[in-house]
């Protein structure tokens, strides 16, 4: 039977448009999304220090949406009822503008904490790869429209509002088949889906997914990042298959915009 995610984004989406549109309207404050990614291990979250309201986290709860004032900040992850940070992140958030802060597996299966920057200026999808897993193609039925996506990487779909794409699935780079099967996927007007491999699991084989949306702002911040930071999309990645029929462009998203440390 076909899943479809398009009641839950859309009830997520009525939960960020209002945030999105203070930020259009000039509030000085930043959207962060917090997404646990990192199998085994209950999770506060610290905000220079001190523990936040993210408090219990375990590995593909739902992303957590916040907004927080623009500013410099220092998140980290920390065992739940501690404030010794297992990971670091430093990270100057732009008023107006909406990140990703991930905790996830590279390849090696060592724990990383990124931020990424969510393209909000459009409508459509932004799959990031966070997983400790190989290279994948983003499917719709046996049509790759991403195509060698690696760890740490992400990239945005443009898609029209009320657009259904059809079976999104993600299978092995090059294989032409869904090992992972999310269903259709529609996405609402003014809203950018954000959707996150993550894990796997242990004693999975395959990485979980789990989705949140955010609202589109027309002039949302270009977030920046400084030369040398590691790049987060890729200029090999192929244009929007044209199968898929006027759902718009492959738009690649900006590189990191933050640098993470680990202790």
């Amino acid at each position: 039977m076909k899943k479809t995610l398009t009641v839950a984004l859309a009830a997520a989406a009525l939960a960020v448009v209002p945030a999105a549109t203070a930020l259009a309207d000039g509030h000085d404050t930043a959207e962060v999304v917090i997404v646990h990614g990192v199998p085994g291990l209950e999770v506060d979250i610290l905000v220079n220090g001190e523990t936040s309201d993210v408090t219990g986290f375990n590995f593909g709860d739902d992303p957590v949406v916040i907004d927080v004032p623009a500013d410099e900040y220092t998140f980290g992850v920390a065992a739940t009822g501690t404030t010794d940070a297992v990971l670091e992140l430093d990270a100057s958030l732009e008023a107006g503008a909406s990140y990703s802060a991930v905790a996830y597996l590279d390849t090696n299966g060592d724990p990383q904490l990124q931020a990424f920057a969510n393209e909000t200026d459009a409508t459509g999808i932004q799959p990031f790869h966070v997983a400790n897993f190989p290279a994948v193609d983003i499917l719709s039925g046996d049509t790759a429209v991403l195509e060698g996506v690696t760890n740490g990487q992400t990239a945005r779909i443009d898609v029209d509002g009320g657009t259904t794409v059809e079976a999104v699935g993600i299978g092995a780079a090059g294989s032409g088949e869904a090992a992972l099967e999310l269903g259709d996927v529609t996405v609402p007007a003014d809203t950018l889906v954000l959707a996150y491999a993550i894990g796997p699991d242990e004693g999975a084989e395959l990485p979980s997914v789990v989705t949140t949306a955010v609202g589109v702002t027309s002039d949302a911040p270009t977030a920046e990042h400084s030369p040398g930071e590691a790049g987060l999309a890729s200029s090999s990645l192929p244009a929007w298959a044209m199968a898929l029929m006027a759902v718009g462009a492959l738009s690649l998203a900006i590189p990191t915009v933050a640098t993470a440390r680990r202790r």
